[in-house]
């Protein structure tokens, strides 16, 4: 696919399935591969069941390491999180958005994870349970107890049309005051802190905003608000024609009314509550120093437990053994706190009292560490400064809170460093500075000396936009730093970092050296080491060189296209979840769908100050359907605007987004403002029914004139397309240019229409040519298809984006398309582009297969290893009867609940173990499988023909090995 791929294989089935698909048996088709029985849930009953065997050995015995471990660090667009690591259990303290992307980089285990403590309900703290809570199921976790402020558990319910929840169990621990959480690993003390008074001001919207709300939001709340579609269902995804879209009315008018009156009265006990925690971890006995007991006379037997245990003994001689003698000293459990004070009023000190080194409280009753949740205007107040003295000079704090700058990932640096080696302006260095960059000065031994002097060339121009990343960042000054000494105080701080780790013990300190850091020369180096890179580089610069000189120079930087994310279903360190800016023009700008952590892209992109002035231009969201990693990220966005809008001015508060999306998505919002936060104020919905042609009237949602001027637009049509109920494609028509989105989808002749004449189409590429069936029956397309529906809709230029996350740093693409490829480009995150860079995005291609080599390589392994496979089940099994339908294996998990995810966490370990054992004859038979004739890849094809060697040799040796055992 990265080039010529010759391979037999059997098809005959397959156009059954395309023209059943077509006929009336569609819905009991696909009713009939939702109900199939998932793959992998015997693994995750497997996995439950090791769990439980570990935990119950580790129950009597306390943990000998333990230590904390930032997530991360509460700064700008990053979750606050902290791990709690022993060598038995794990325990989370907050889960905000990106949790799991942290975690998957710096590969932070989740499988032994029981216990997630949330300090406060709000989207901060909790955003990321959503996604997590689907990872953690799909690694076996047989049940996670939550423990935090009432109603907590509320998300779940509201999040259960789109968080499939069926291999995994989620409690609510109760959080009394007066009951404790024990088990073999500490005891946890649960402070609840309130109000002194109510702080209704927050409950009451905008004048301004109030009356957008009342006239158009709360009537299309009342015609979707009971939404009781499973969205991963799939018979009733595809449009049907003649037919516009029915609303479910609601049969109880002003129920919203009440729902709101209900939660007023709940204020003070839901909404208004935190929850601390005083944790005590086990005692830990001293190790018995046999030598010595052996001195004192004592013998083999269950004296040794009893001195270990700290008793006394009686030798048979009357000699008295003490304990104390024989043993080193006990630990007696060293004690830690987490708190969040959202405002001064919460704090009370009196709960804390018992470990304030006050002269009276025992040594051991002293906190070694209090973590701190609080927000920064908090914690700096005389008042909380004047707690923290309280606790003695032994005690260390740690700070999570949006005073540090750490972001926390190098993997996006890595990537968008190599890119930048490209095109510099398409793939502009990031503008987050959090991460100190080490290069080495020493002269380089690098026996060429062209290449030496590449390497100096980019050290300079890359060391010159970090120093101008730096100078623009506005107001990056030590005051708003993250370094230990900007907390002024004769408390001991600590700014909280990415991988920061406290240990409890057996040692008591803090280690900062598993930090990252940007290794920038390496990433540079290892990329211009590649054999072959440097020439193709060059041949990419003639040929934009060439395209330039030839256009009549014309600064015209808009529309813009950002992309943020370009992954499908959950997160990875090199791309995120979809989300793409489409910038109008300096000072409107909009978004189209809103993956998790959107908002901290935005923050890496623009850079911590300047992401507020990009907020203030965006004048609307559009979600395309209402799958998590399409939306998930909305709710924190609009809080980040809101945040944006006060500090820049008071004047921008009462202009509320324009939210565009599936009516049904005030089911989850609508939950989410009653329960949790208040939200409403923030957008107005204009459902994307109401976008359809013909047009479908709902009260007061049309996309009137001045909307549409205000974001800079003169056109947004939306069209159904065939993926999951309610979802849809969207035309955005600005001045000279039309800029369609699909959205997720199968190929659609309703899309097609929609985009017709496009300049721009930007389509999901889910899967590659060879997983057709597996992307048909996910409801997602393929890169060739995609392809074929820009040339349908006659779209001047094709972006491929949605891929999956096997496929995280470069999407395997047909012979056929590389011979065609003049009018198709690929989408990286953190990738910007402007109408005229679209013809120079087709050319990257051969740069970019020797830059990922190593990647290019093991998607061409794993493909001839599938084609290998069935050509096996083709030799082994028998012909289908005539005019019945047969599935292979792989279409067994396409119904799974959460549609791609759990093929994407799996996908890389079936395909290695499938490699390792089906290389083991034939090698030169898997080598005529992987050709690649293309003048810039002449060297992928010597690395795949080298490493195919290898692995056959290697794992031929593995088969011998195993066969004599």
């Amino acid at each position: 696919m990265y080039g010529k791929i010759v391979f037999r294989a059997v098809v005959s089935w397959n156009n059954t399935i395309v023209r059943l698909y077509s006929k009336d048996k569609t819905r009991r088709l696909l009713q009939f591969l939702a109900d199939m029985p998932k793959a992998n849930t015997l693994r995750i009953v497997e996995a439950q069941r090791q769990r439980q065997l570990i935990a119950k050995k580790d129950q009597n015995y306390g943990p000998s390491t333990v230590y904390l471990q930032v997530l991360g660090s509460g700064a700008k667009g990053v979750p606050n999180t902290l791990y709690l690591c022993t060598d038995q259990k794990r325990y989370l303290f907050n889960c905000g958005e990106s949790t799991q992307r942290l975690a998957h980089e710096h590969k932070v285990k989740l499988t032994k994870l029981d216990h997630i403590f949330i300090t406060s309900k709000t989207w901060k703290n909790i955003g990321g349970l959503p996604g997590l809570s689907l990872t953690l199921q799909d690694v076996g976790v047989p049940n996670i107890t939550l423990h935090g402020p009432v109603g907590l558990d509320e998300l779940y319910k509201a999040t259960k049309r789109f968080v499939i929840m069926k291999e995994m169990n989620v409690t609510m621990a109760p959080c009394s005051p007066t009951e404790d959480f024990v088990d073999n690993v500490m005891s946890v003390k649960y402070v609840i802190l309130r109000p002194d008074t109510i702080l209704k001001p927050d409950l009451q919207p905008r004048a301004k905003k109030q009356k957008v709300v009342e006239n158009n939001t709360d009537k299309v709340l009342e015609e979707f608000i009971h939404d009781d579609i499973d969205y991963y269902r799939p018979e009733r995804s595809a449009p049907i024609k003649g037919n516009k879209p029915k609303f479910r009315i609601s049969p109880e008018r002003g129920s919203l009314k009440k729902k709101e009156e209900k939660a007023l009265r709940d204020f003070e006990g839901k909404f208004h509550s935190t929850v601390a925690y005083i944790c005590t971890l086990k005692k830990k006995l001293g190790s018995l120093d046999l030598e010595k007991c052996v001195e004192k006379g004592v013998k083999p037997g269950p004296m040794l437990g009893q001195l270990k245990n700290g008793q006394d003994v009686m030798l048979p001689d009357g000699t008295l053994v003490l304990s104390k003698d024989v043993k080193t000293p006990d630990d007696p459990g060293p004690v830690f706190i987490v708190l969040e004070v959202p405002d001064i009023s919460y704090l009370k000190e009196e709960e804390f009292a018992l470990h304030f080194d006050n002269g009276v409280n025992p040594p051991e009753n002293l906190p070694t560490v209090v973590v701190h949740f609080t927000p920064p205007h908090v914690f700096h107040h005389p008042t909380y400064q004047a707690f923290l003295t309280m606790f003695g000079e032994s005690t260390r704090h740690l700070v999570l809170n949006e005073q540090n700058t750490c972001l926390g990932s190098e993997a996006v640096h890595r990537t968008q460093n190599k890119l930048h080696l490209l095109d510099a302006d398409i793939f502009p260095l990031l503008r987050d500075v959090s991460l100190p960059a080490v290069w080495d000065n020493s002269p380089p031994s690098d026996d060429n000396p062209a290449r030496a002097s590449w390497m100096d060339e980019m050290k300079n121009r890359i060391a010159l936009a970090l120093f101008q990343n730096i100078m623009t960042m506005e107001e990056t000054s030590k005051s708003e730093g993250d370094a230990d000494e900007n907390y002024k105080s004769n408390v001991d701080f600590i700014a909280g970092r990415t991988l920061t780790m406290f240990h409890l013990r057996p040692k008591k300190e803090l280690d900062r050296s598993a930090e990252p850091k940007l290794h920038i020369q390496d990433y540079i180096k290892e990329t211009m080491d590649e054999e072959g890179f440097a020439q193709s580089l060059e041949q990419y610069r003639e040929q934009v060189d060439k395209i330039n000189s030839a256009k009549t120079y014309v600064k015209n930087d808009y529309p813009k296209v950002i992309f943020l994310g370009t992954g499908s279903c959950i997160p990875s360190k090199t791309r995120n979840t979809s989300a793409i800016v489409l910038q109008v023009d300096e000072s409107r700008s909009m978004l189209l769908d809103c993956g998790e952590g959107t908002f901290g892209q935005l923050v890496r992109f623009f850079g911590p100050k300047r992401v507020n002035g990009f907020l203030k231009t965006l004048k609307a969201i559009y979600i395309s359907h209402l799958h998590a990693d399409h939306h998930i990220g909305l709710i924190g966005l609009l809080q980040a605007r809101r945040a944006a809008l006060k500090d820049l001015g008071p004047h921008d508060l009462d202009e509320p987004v324009h939210l565009l999306a599936p009516g049904q998505i005030v089911t989850w919002l609508s939950l989410y403002d009653q329960q949790f936060e208040r939200i409403r104020e923030e957008f107005n919905l204009i459902p994307n029914q109401s976008l359809l042609e013909p047009k479908v009237n709902l009260p007061e949602t049309d996309m009137t004139p001045a909307i549409l001027a205000g974001i800079g637009v003169q056109r947004i049509t939306t069209c159904l397309v065939s993926h999951c109920p309610n979802a849809f494609g969207v035309a955005v028509e600005l001045k000279g240019h039309k800029i369609t989105y699909s959205g997720d989808t199968i190929p659609c002749k309703e899309l097609v229409d929609l985009g017709k004449n496009s300049t721009l189409l930007i389509h999901e590429a889910t899967m590659e040519d060879e997983l057709a069936d597996e992307a048909r029956t996910k409801m997602h397309s393929t890169t060739s298809q995609a392809i074929d529906i820009g040339r349908q809709m006659n779209a001047k230029f094709t972006v491929l984006t949605h891929f999956s996350q096997r496929y995280a740093r470069l999407p395997r693409l047909s012979a056929d398309v590389l011979r065609d490829s003049t009018r198709v480009g690929i989408a990286f995150d953190n990738m910007q582009i402007r109408m005229k860079d679209l013809e120079v995005l087709p050319l990257m291609y051969g740069p970019l297969q020797i830059m990922f080599a190593e990647h290019c390589v093991n998607m061409e392994l794993k493909a001839a290893n599938r084609a290998r496979q069935r050509e096996r089940r083709a030799d082994t099994s028998p012909s289908p009867p005539a005019g019945k339908v047969t599935f292979t294996d792989t279409q067994t998990t396409q119904t799974d609940a959460r549609t791609d995810t759990k093929n994407t966490q799996t996908d890389k370990r079936t395909d290695t173990q499938a490699t390792q054992t089906d290389f083991t004859t034939d090698t030169q038979t898997t080598q005529t499988f992987i050709k690649i004739p293309n003048r810039n890849t002449n060297q992928l094809n010597t690395k795949i023909n080298k490493i195919t060697l290898e692995t056959g040799d290697q794992c031929k040796n593995d088969e011998e090995k195993k066969n004599n055992r």
